[in-house]
C-alpha cells in the first residue's frame, strides 16, 4: 500500500465573539455562586479553575499536525493507531468537512476523529479498505456538542 499523507488542523477552529466569552462567563459565574451559596466551596473553585482554562484553550488556534497512512499503522501528529488496535473505519463528510473516523478494539476508548485536508476522501477508503473493516461510524455525541459550542 502506498504511503498517504496529508497535513490538517488537529480540529476545526472558529471564532469566538465578544458575546460568546460574556454567555459563558455568565454561566460560570451563576454555577461558582450557586455552589457557593449551597456550601460546596470546593466544587465552586472546580467550576472557576474549569472556566479559567476554557476561556483559555477558546482562542488557542489549532496546530497543523501531518497524518500519515502506512502499511503498518496510521499517525495522527504525536498519536499512533497501529492496525491491530483498530476495529474499523468510516469516511464521513458531514457539513462539508470530511473526517476520518477509527474505532479502536479497547472497549471504552472513544472514537477517532482525523479531519481529512488536501486529499480525496475515496483515496483514503480504497487504502484502508485494504487493511481495516469500513463501517458506519459518527463522531462522538460529546465531539458534536463541542463543535456545536465553537470547540
Amino acid at each position: 500500500m502506498p504511503h498517504i499523507s496529508w497535513t490538517t488542523p488537529e480540529y476545526r477552529h472558529t471564532e469566538k465573539t465578544a458575546e460568546w466569552f460574556l454567555a459563558s462567563g455568565i454561566i460560570a459565574l451563576a454555577l461558582i455562586a450557586a455552589s457557593a451559596l449551597l456550601g460546596n466551596i470546593l466544587f465552586a473553585i472546580v467550576i472557576a479553575l474549569a472556566a479559567l482554562s476554557f476561556f483559555f484553550f477558546a482562542n488557542r488556534a489549532p496546530r497543523a499536525v501531518r497524518v500519515f497512512i502506512t502499511d503498518t499503522e496510521i499517525v495522527f501528529g504525536d498519536s499512533h493507531y497501529p492496525y491491530d488496535i483498530l476495529t474499523s473505519f468510516w469516511v464521513e463528510a458531514r457539513d462539508g468537512f470530511p473526517r476520518l473516523i477509527l474505532k479502536q478494539k479497547k472497549k471504552l476508548s472513544l472514537l477517532v476523529s482525523i479531519p481529512i485536508e488536501e486529499i480525496h476522501p475515496n483515496i483514503i477508503r480504497a487504502a484502508l479498505a485494504e487493511r481495516l473493516q469500513e463501517e458506519e461510524l459518527h463522531e462522538p455525541l460529546p465531539q458534536k456538542i463541542m463543535e456545536y459550542l465553537g470547540f
